[in-house]
């Protein structure tokens, strides 16, 4: 049984990421002025690397969290 599932957070987070992109891609389409160009370097750009790090990091503690589990496991037996 697992007991953590970090797996599923990371691919609903890569997806929102990927939806964003799309998105954004099309809102610049249409939408071209100072205002817009706030936003995306306020807002907008600061979002992937963010989303990158955090991935990274969940992805290192799924590696932990499932020693741990192994481990655990390993022992009851």
């Amino acid at each position: 049984m697992r007991v953590v599932d970090l797996h599923t957070g990371v691919a609903q987070l890569t997806d929102a990421l990927v939806q964003l992109d799309a998105a954004w891609g099309q809102v610049r389409l249409s939408w071209n002025d100072p205002a817009r160009h706030h936003f995306e370097s306020e807002h907008i750009e600061p979002i992937t690397p963010t989303v990158r790090m955090t991935l990274d990091a969940i992805s290192c503690l799924a590696e932990v969290l499932g020693r741990v589990e192994r481990e655990c496991t390993d022992e009851e037996r």
